[in-house]
């Protein structure tokens, strides 16, 4: 029997336990997931406010969760934001100056206003193996294929710094715990809960040379998180690029990109869905359905025909709310490039987007 897979939707102020519990699961330093009940209720009201938006928020925040169909489990979480950086929740990170391969310093500077950002990619470890994550991660991008108008601006993903085996950060000791006298833990759940005005009002502009870094705070610039590592891969696979930018806090990388170089988005087609069982050997699929309001996606096997008509269980067609008129993309995975890892230095600056 083929498994029925997972259903990505909307987050709804039902899901705040199961949310709670993910964070706990994603640890400190996960910026964008913080276990806090007064921040995640905040953020599934503003997630509400934007899907319900006819026109769509240019400041919104969409935030998907993953529900396991066989136990109605949260399982795993993402985002996708508007107009991030625009208002007084500012962006800032550091830009990395000098020869694209060898920068000799980082410059404090506000960064991302307007753009859009994808984020807050998480899976539970118990499911990671069943290779769900990748297309948690590319629900977001049909997500903006539904409304080019309003997600087609400059994309942005920052990923979460490297961390010791402590999980302590050694750029922010060696930056910001002189400075700001705050742990790591306490100063990433300000920045979630006030932006980066707090620091940029004392420190914009503020130099580092690189000289003046040790040799594990060199190490950690431009390196994602041992569990971000996967991540990263995924972004440049989908048509993301590495960036003269780090993360302000943790030196995490940033890569960029548009929605018309994003492979989800530019290779989905439409489809037909018939109730039915998978024919053996069917492999894992995205299906996603085209309206932004009553978004819905299936991870799952499916069998597709010549026809492009998609035959997948009646529970999975069940949650997906899939009425007579309801249209849907699929998108199946890019061939994999194994040999192919990003560069965290590099001369690709926010002028190339």
């Amino acid at each position: 029997m083929v498994p029925p897979g997972y259903i990505i939707r909307p987050v709804s102020s039902g899901d705040l336990a199961g949310l709670f519990a993910l964070c706990l699961q994603a640890g400190p330093g996960f910026t964008s997931l913080q276990a806090e009940e007064t921040y995640l209720r905040a953020l599934i009201a503003c997630s509400e406010a934007s899907f319900a938006s006819p026109e769509g928020s240019p400041k919104g925040t969409y935030f998907l969760v993953m529900e396991h169909c066989e136990t109605g489990d949260v399982v795993g979480c993402a985002s996708v934001k508007t107009g991030v950086g625009s208002d007084a929740f500012m962006c800032a990170d550091f830009e990395m100056n000098g020869p694209s391969e060898r920068p000799d310093a980082l410059t404090l500077r506000r960064t991302l206003q307007g753009f859009t950002e994808v984020g807050s990619l998480f899976l539970h470890p118990a499911h990671r193996a069943s290779g769900a994550g990748r297309y948690l991660a590319r629900a977001r991008y049909m997500l903006m294929a539904t409304r080019p108008d309003l997600f087609d601006k400059p994309i942005v993903s920052q990923l979460r710094g490297w961390c010791d085996e402590a999980e302590c950060s050694p750029f922010y000791d060696a930056i910001w715990s002189p400075r700001l006298g705050q742990t790591y833990e306490e100063s990433d759940a300000r920045l979630a809960r006030d932006g980066a005005g707090f620091i940029l009002s004392e420190f914009d502009g503020l130099h580092v040379p690189l000289d003046t870094l040790d040799e594990k705070a060199l190490h950690a610039i431009g390196r994602p998180h041992d569990t971000a590592a996967g991540a990263l891969r995924l972004l440049v696979q989908e048509g993301f690029h590495p960036s003269s930018l780090i993360d302000m806090s943790d030196g995490g990388p940033i890569v960029l990109s548009t929605l018309g170089e994003l492979n989800s988005a530019r290779t989905a087609r439409q489809v037909s869905l018939m109730d039915g069982h998978p024919e053996p050997g069917a492999q894992m699929t995205l299906l996603a359905s085209s309206s932004l309001q009553d978004f819905r996606a299936y991870v799952g096997c499916v069998s597709i025909d010549a026809q492009d008509r998609v035959t997948c269980h009646a529970s999975a067609i069940s949650q997906l709310n899939a009425g007579q008129d309801t249209r849907f993309l699929i998108s199946t995975p890019p061939p994999s490039n194994p040999g192919k890892e990003p560069h965290a230095h590099t001369n690709w600056s926010l002028d190339n987007v």
